[in-house]
């Protein structure tokens, strides 16, 4: 994965299950901080997603766990951002130990832009811009 940001993540007993391995939830609460911190990085922070008129949920998430993280690893979620449709925006995500390349986990997620009432709203023209500035492709 060509890595647009790296989330430094350590795995706390909170993080796992009995058996000391990450628990499968717990990647998605790693995923989810580094989308929050991406957005940030390119000039979108939280609060203006919080306090704006447009709400971004997650509509697909496809998840792929390849071998476990265990209790004191340290990993890197690393994460890349696309505008997919004018509603749509979708994330590639990987948790790889750190300093290594090959994944444990990967993940493509999928988020909509929604107005109060939970309708597709067109995604806001400054995040839209900020995610032509960062796409090469674009």
């Amino acid at each position: 994965m060509a890595t647009a940001h790296v989330l430094p993540v350590r795995v706390y007993l909170e993080d796992t299950d009995a058996q000391g391995l990450v628990y499968h939830a717990s990647y998605l609460r790693f995923f989810e901080r580094a989308r929050s911190e991406i957005l940030d990085s390119m000039g979108y922070p939280m609060r203006d997603i919080a306090g704006g008129s447009h709400r971004f949920v997650v509509y697909e998430m496809k998840i792929r766990y390849r071998q476990p993280a265990r209790l004191g690893d340290r990993l890197e979620i690393r994460s890349q951002v696309q505008r997919s449709s004018g509603y749509r925006i979708t994330f590639r995500q990987e948790a790889a130990l750190a300093g290594e390349t090959q994944p444990l986990v990967t993940a493509e997620v999928e988020v909509v832009s929604l107005d109060e009432r939970g309708e597709l709203l067109e995604l806001p023209s400054t995040l839209v811009a900020l995610l032509t500035t960062s796409d090469p492709r674009a």
